[in-house]
């Protein structure tokens, strides 16, 4: 599992990419390690042939479509399990362990609801 603190978290609209993103960065201002979810608010035809019509997982290494497994949110941490293609495409063992600042619970809860249901 890859480890990493977020000190930045947000869960927020994009019109102009037409997505809903969820970002978690070790710095506040967004550098560092970075793990996001993203969601189109819709797909065509091209998305669902080419196997994008779900949310994706960005990191600094690469972005992969679909592949969570399972997430847990505790009130200090995220776990995000990733299933072997995904882990293996993004660079990582298994997933993600994420310590969480401890206000931000409540947005990152709703915000990873609406992307990974």
């Amino acid at each position: 599992m890859r480890r990493f603190r977020a000190n930045a978290v947000a869960a927020m609209e994009i019109p102009e990419h037409a997505t809903f993103t969820v970002v978690l960065a070790e710095g506040p201002d967004g550098d560092g390690e970075r793990l996001e979810f993203q969601k189109a608010f819709s797909f065509d035809e091209q998305d669902r042939r080419l196997g994008m019509d779900t949310y994706c997982v960005c990191t600094g290494k690469g972005t992969a479509y679909g592949g969570v497994t399972s997430w847990t949110l505790t009130r200090d941490s995220l776990e995000v399990r990733l299933d072997a293609g995904t882990a293996e495409m993004l660079g990582v063992e298994g997933g993600f362990t994420v310590e969480l600042p401890p206000a931000c619970l409540q947005t990152l809860r709703g915000g990873l609801e609406r992307v990974l249901g």
